[in-house]
């Protein structure tokens, strides 16, 4: 409470997708809350949710009304929204919206409470520590929704004495690994000695362990981090023999061995950035060692790392989301065809790598070793979506939850360094300060463009000099300055410039937000096969940033027990499991009998998940609609690979 200056404010305008009221402001410890008589509800917003803060001189409008014609919005009264003072904040589930107050020491102490209630210093001070459950919610414990041995068993592994799959416990105390489960499932041939001699040659000790066991086809799906091989190209054999084993668990499952199990080591980045990390004493495997007498094929995925997904989101947002607050338009065809087009690329080069392995896994009945740079981003990605492609348990509401904990949460995303929960001052900017009224009215008379010496703006706007403020006294830069502080090149350009130097601030990245858009392309293109519904990933999006439950607060199983997140905080899944009707997809259809119970993703219809972006389809997807070629269907595609079942795994040594 002490951080809050002050708790209420009268008469606050608020813009929020092109609607404007007037209302009461309240700041919580956990909420800014927001009332209004034009508004059905209550507009609640999470400190933890937002990704920048403006606060501008002028009212919201300014980038609206950009001719200086009179604003005509009755809130307004007939005053100048010039005199206004103007807080922006962009969230990072994408809603944008802006407070205008009349007075600035009002907006400044508002501005200051926001940022101390955003920016914190430890996990402990979030929301999910301090709410309290409703009792729907209090009923539950979503907490132990994942039983590894469960799982496994569902999957078709007794773990017994006559399964090739054992469970390790040597990372019991997490002292094997930090950043991987408790129970770890390797093949029955190798000793705990051999797996502790292999952990020096793989990144983060994260040896190749089994996540996914297919029962069809006894394929199965491990994963791991990089090999160290370095600039010597130094190899370990505890490690060739244990990639080995894990392949040869499937032949020993077969009643029958298979004429030919083609084995695939998947790299999911570039090959020059793969190539590139043997300088910093990692790299890729050395096919001579691990091509196990011509049974085993290498595929590099060409999926960039987390910066370069982070700077594709960011561009979107800049330039085409920014404006929210007051709905402007933007250009569509410029959106699809631009920088901000490469989102969709990536995510098309995540499913097209989806199908490859997933019907890899069918037809070829391959076992695949997945890895990235330390296994935890990329690597989890690939892994889940092959899942959910293959195995109709994930598509189902519970499922997912399951998939989640196992894939994401026990395998160590970091999900504290990718959300970037606690924040950083860098995400706020005030730009109202006053410049120097003699400096300026100065620069002014003497004919040099102020804002353009500084931000690279031009002063075309105010090419008319009728009604312009007065120069003498400095009010025509200060102003001019203002009005671009409004815009979404502005804020563009002002959030490059002032980035955070928090350390962690670097390793943020949309990484598992990334994956719930390729599930919701997955979703779209087959609504009679998933149980939940869009709203489900929308609001899972939402529950990753707002710090109400504890599920996504840290980096891994470890750092979850030692912060007692499970005593001290709810699951995420209790949320979701309390409300299901509002989340149950009503045109979901049990599987009969008769059908296929795997699909495969249709790389012809990838569209802009509008819902998440609080856009319409036809503002995001129009230089989509205007194409006349006809989308293949998920079971055009189906067909397509049961009659080609033999794949040419080399040809995948794209970057």
């Amino acid at each position: 409470m002490e951080y809050i200056k002050v708790a209420k404010v009268d008469d606050v305008i608020m813009h929020k997708k092109g609607t404007s009221a007037c209302g009461v402001l309240h700041l919580t410890t956990h909420h800014l809350i927001f009332t209004s008589k034009l508004f059905s509800r209550e507009f609640w917003f999470a400190y933890p949710t937002i990704s920048a803060v403006f606060k501008n001189r002028g009212s919201a409008l300014i980038s609206k009304f950009k001719d200086h014609t009179e604003c005509q919005d009755p809130l307004y009264y007939g005053k100048d929204i010039w005199l206004f003072w103007n807080i922006k904040i962009i969230g990072k589930d994408f809603t944008v919206f802006s407070l205008d107050f009349e007075e600035e020491h009002v907006a400044q102490d508002v501005y200051d409470s926001i940022l101390k209630l955003t920016v914190l210093h430890e996990e402990q001070q979030l929301y999910a520590f301090i709410y309290t459950p409703n009792k729907a919610e209090a009923c539950l414990n979503s907490w132990d929704i994942y039983d590894p041995l469960k799982e496994f068993h569902r999957q078709g592994l007794a773990l017994n004495n006559d399964c090739p799959w054992r469970i390790s416990r040597i990372n019991e105390n997490f002292t094997f690994c930090k950043t991987y489960p408790r129970l770890l499932v390797v093949p029955k041939s190798t000793s705990d000695t051999l797996i502790t001699h292999s952990t020096k040659y793989r990144s983060q000790n994260r040896i190749p362990v089994l996540t996914y066991y297919h029962k069809k086809t006894h394929s199965s799906i491990t994963r791991c981090a990089q090999p160290l091989p370095g600039l010597i190209q130094q190899r370990s054999i505890q490690d060739e023999k244990l990639v080995n084993e894990i392949f040869n668990c499937s032949l020993q499952s077969h009643s029958q061995i298979p004429e030919t199990v083609k084995n695939i080591i998947v790299d999911a980045r570039p090959t020059t950035n793969a190539m590139a990390q043997t300088a910093l004493g990692g790299g890729t495997e050395n096919m001579d060692n691990y091509n196990f007498s011509g049974t085993v094929n290498r595929m590099f995925l060409g999926i960039d790392n987390i910066h370069v997904m982070r700077d594709l989101l960011n561009n979107v947002v800049d330039h085409y989301l920014v404006d929210g607050d007051l709905n402007l338009p933007f250009d569509a065809h410029a959106l699809n065809e631009g920088k901000s087009a490469q989102w969709l690329k990536y995510i098309k080069m995540l499913l097209s790598s989806t199908e490859t392995l997933t019907k890899s896994i069918l037809f070829n009945r391959s076992n695949v070793l997945i890895h990235c740079s330390d296994g935890w981003d990329r690597t989890t990605q690939v892994s889940s979506l092959i899942q959910i492609c293959l195995d109709p348990h994930f598509r189902t509401f519970e499922g997912f939850m399951i998939l989640i904990e196992k894939d994401w949460l026990s395998f160590g995303h970091r999900f504290a360094e990718r959300t970037g929960h606690l924040n950083s001052e860098g995400s706020f900017h005030d730009n109202s300060t006053r410049m120097s009224i003699s400096g300026a009215a100065t620069n002014m008379t003497q004919g040099m463009d102020l804002n353009s010496s500084i931000f690279g703006f031009s002063n075309s706007t105010y090419a008319s000099t009728n009604d312009k403020p007065d120069t003498s006294t400095g009010e025509l830069a200060d102003l001019h300055f203002s009005s671009h502080l409004h815009s979404s090149d502005f804020v563009n350009k002002v959030s490059k410039r002032l980035v955070t130097k928090k350390k962690a601030s670097k390793f943020t990245s949309p990484v598992f937000q990334q994956f719930l858009d390729c599930v919701y392309q997955l979703h779209r293109q087959n609504p009679t096969k998933f149980e939940f519904n869009e709203r489900f990933l929308r609001r899972l999006v939402y529950h990753l940033y707002s710090c109400q439950y504890g599920t996504f607060l840290f980096n891994s199983e470890m750092e979850r027990l030692s912060h007692g997140a499970q005593q001290s905080t709810r699951s995420v899944w209790d949320y979701f499991r309390s409300r299901k009707g509002e989340f149950t997809n009503p045109c979901y259809k049990t599987l009969d009998i008769s059908e296929d119970d795997w699909i495969l993703p249709d790389l012809k219809n990838i569209k802009w998940w509008w819902q998440l972006f609080g856009k319409r389809d036809d503002e995001m997807n129009t230089a989509f609609s205007s194409s006349t070629e006809r989308p293949c269907s998920a079971e055009e595609n189906k067909r397509a690979g049961l009659k080609f079942p033999s794949l040419n795994l080399d040809i995948f040594g794209r970057r």
